[in-house]
């Protein structure tokens, strides 16, 4: 299932009935790797990823009056950028952040043999790599009264018969003369 986001929160089904987006490309991730050579090893030296585009074609409208009032409404919802793809697969559901690159116009079937749809080509520009949010649940665990018992700490001592050392273990104090 793909879905996009925009600034606003308002969401966008893109595998409805009234807007369904095939052919998709662009899901994967690229990398530029940059090496350092040793002798006959070579050692990584830098990764970036590569900023990545989706690309779509989008079928709007099965309805031929309702086709029109679909597109602007999809050119209205893009005009809130940023905007968040959503992909959701059978392992979870991942995001990526993106700004519109190209959305074409034409007319009732102009793209296709079909006069009732309209199908156009659709690219976001990719700003991050895939990210997916997991939750997290907290534990508080009971207080331990006694944890400051366990372990060592050391401290100085100036006294008028020299400096001492010393060093608490188990709560008692032990003092040590140089």
């Amino acid at each position: 299932m793909f879905e996009l986001i925009n600034a606003r929160g308002e969401h966008i089904n893109l595998r409805s009935d009234s807007i369904f987006a095939s052919s998709p490309t662009g899901l994967g991730v690229s990398f530029t790797n940059s090496y350092n050579r040793y002798d006959s090893y070579f050692s990584t030296s830098k990764v970036n990823v590569n900023q990545g585009q989706f690309q779509a074609d989008i079928w709007f409208g099965d309805v031929e009056s309702d086709v029109y009032n679909t597109f602007s409404g999809f050119a209205t919802f893009l005009s809130y950028q940023p905007l968040t793809l959503v992909y959701t697969t059978g392992v979870g559901t991942w995001f990526r952040d993106a700004r519109v690159s190209a959305v074409n116009k034409s007319e009732l079937g102009g793209n296709n043999s079909d006069s009732n749809i309209l199908n156009e080509s659709f690219t976001l520009d990719f700003v991050n790599p895939w990210y997916n949010n997991k939750s997290v649940q907290y534990i508080k665990y009971k207080s331990d009264p006694n944890l400051a018992v366990f372990g060592r700490g050391y401290l100085n001592a100036n006294t008028t018969n020299g400096t001492k050392y010393g060093y608490t273990y188990g709560g008692n104090i032990r003092m040590v003369t140089p």
